[in-house]
């Protein structure tokens, strides 16, 4: 079993909106981690990108600048790449989540496919939230804080 996290339009509140519905396993990633930038691209998050962009123009500036040897340069790309497998998921979600598709649920599951069912069979079989503990029950007739029926 998997971890998935679901996301859906922010206006999922009516039934016909489930349609919608995407699945995005978390976790380790190793496409990320070999591809990296590329594979952020594929994603779709920008902004992860453009930091990894700025990041990577640093590194190859202090290597210009004698700063660092190229063992150092491989070493914190190597790193950037092991962040990217690490968190890449992660990163993907929130590029989803500022795209427009909430985070509103998350699920185990084998696939994404039954994930994303399992999702809306709880939608469309969630029952009315309980009482809260030790309120007393509502009766029409009674108002106040110390009530008497009929006034």
């Amino acid at each position: 079993m998997k971890l998935f996290a679901i996301h859906a339009p922010r206006a999922a509140e009516a039934v016909g909106a489930l349609e919608g519905v995407r699945a995005a396993k978390t976790g380790f990633s190793l496409g990320a981690l070999v591809f990296g930038p590329l594979w952020l691209i594929a994603r779709g998050a920008w902004a992860a990108l453009a930091v990894y962009v700025i990041l990577a123009a640093a590194v190859f500036a202090l290597a210009q600048s004698g700063w660092l040897g190229g063992a150092g340069v491989a070493g914190l790309i190597a790193l950037g790449h092991l962040y990217l497998g690490l968190e890449g998921r992660a990163l993907a979600i929130a590029a989803r989540d500022r795209g427009g598709r909430a985070l509103v649920d998350v699920v185990y599951a084998r696939s994404p496919l039954e994930a994303e069912k399992v999702y809306i069979e709880r939608v469309l079989n969630r029952a009315p939230p309980p009482a809260p503990r030790g309120a007393p029950p509502a009766s029409p007739d009674v108002i106040g804080l110390f009530p008497e029926p009929g006034r």
